[in-house]
């Protein structure tokens, strides 16, 4: 998996207006580290929206893990974000994948390749009883 050949989408789950417009997805920290760690910059787009669109808001993409260093993009414009929008992120290959982790209790995510109009899982995501494995009585 490469990133150029891979992007990551998330569902909107809240967005905020005021003196910025902050867009929430269920997703975060947990399965993309490099913002928090590496400062790597990202971009974003609402995915059946990508095209020119007359209303267009600046935005700052956060995660759902409620942490100040939960920012996917600081800054991205993107068009007439809502509430249940699917937002892609482009470039998010190999090492967001292998960093995926499972931040205040998230499970990790599924992976799933698509070519031609077709769709094939190839990683599943964790499921509850993984995730609680090893925990101790």
């Amino acid at each position: 998996m490469v990133a150029s050949a891979a992007v990551t989408l998330y569902r909107v789950t809240t967005v905020k207006r005021g003196a910025h417009t902050f867009v929430a997805v269920d997703g975060g920290m947990g399965d993309n580290l490099e913002v928090a760690l590496f400062a790597q910059r990202f971009e974003a787009g609402i995915a059946n929206r990508l095209g020119p669109t007359e209303r267009v808001e600046r935005a700052v993409v956060v995660g759902r893990h409620c942490e100040s260093g939960d920012v996917l993009v600081d800054g991205v414009d993107l068009a007439a974000p809502a509430v249940g929008d699917l937002l892609v992120v482009p470039a998010t290959g190999a090492y967001c994948f292998t960093m995926a982790n499972n931040y205040n209790g998230t499970r990790r995510i599924p992976v799933v390749f698509a070519r031609d109009g077709a769709a094939r899982l190839v990683v599943r995501r964790e499921t509850w009883e993984e995730l609680s494995a090893r925990d101790v009585e």
